[in-house]
């Protein structure tokens, strides 16, 4: 398996513009976009078919609008992407609306010109991508741990891990790199990208910062004045912006 990017929709009824963004976010080292629509017909069927961790969607569609979309996938019970809105600055306070009444799927409002937009607030969209896929595994973590060996390849090794030995997984800056899982006294290198990583591992692993994850049974102390997370084998990790909300939550 290869290291991935973050899968991207977009949903845009204006061609030059939707050119503009696909090609913007697949100049990105995290994104690509793997599929396009600028109908609401065609938009649910590229949500409903098309696995993405990401979709932007334009409010304003040929058949339709974004609300509507969006009522029609929840209606249909089909699994939404963390939504980035685009907008234009006229509809800007309708994106608003649209952000209050959809909040658990919309995770951030990019106005036109993209790339612009995109550069300013690139980190706090990731972020938000990753916070949510975060969440949905700490809603689904286990009661007892999972014992299943992890498999990891490195070259032309590959090594049996238990997960339980595993203190912390981290990546390269943007995607770049390989990923690092690091045991109590050595490290295995992997070509797979962090979120790869964490779908094979059990949900105790968190995310405390956008290139880090730790497992909490190694959790030895967390400083709230710092927002840092010292672990049993001598490491700390700095906690970023949500992260950290997420963190004290798992340990309550």
């Amino acid at each position: 398996m290869s290291f991935r990017k973050l899968r991207a929709l977009v949903v845009e009824d204006e061609a030059p513009i939707r050119r503009e963004l696909v090609a913007a976010l697949n100049e990105t080292l995290e994104m690509e976009v793997v599929g396009e629509a600028d109908n609401v017909e065609d938009a649910f069927d590229l949500v409903k078919n098309k696995p993405a961790e990401v979709l932007f969607l334009d409010i304003k569609l040929i058949g339709g609008s974004a609300f509507q979309l969006l009522a029609l996938l929840k209606r249909e019970g089909v699994a939404i992407p963390p939504v980035v809105i685009n907008t234009g600055f006229r509809d800007f306070e309708y994106a608003q609306r649209l952000h209050n009444e959809f909040g658990s799927e919309v995770v951030a409002i990019l106005k036109k010109p993209f790339y612009e937009d995109w550069e300013r607030h690139n980190e706090n969209i990731m972020e938000a991508i990753y916070l949510r896929q975060q969440q949905e595994r700490m809603d689904a973590k286990p009661q007892f741990p999972n014992k299943k060996l992890l498999s990891i390849q490195d070259g032309r090794h590959s090594y049996m891990v238990n997960p339980a030995d595993v203190v912390m997984v981290k990546t390269g800056a943007k995607g770049q790199g390989k990923t690092e899982v690091v045991l109590e006294k050595q490290s295995i290198m992997s070509g797979l990208s962090l979120a790869q990583m964490l779908g094979k591992l059990p949900p105790n692993f968190l995310q405390v910062n956008r290139y880090e994850a730790i497992n909490i049974e190694w959790i030895s102390l967390l400083d709230h004045t710092e927002r840092e997370v010292g672990l049993r084998n001598g490491s700390t990790c700095s906690i970023g912006g949500g992260y950290y909300q997420a963190l004290c939550q798992w340990l309550e």
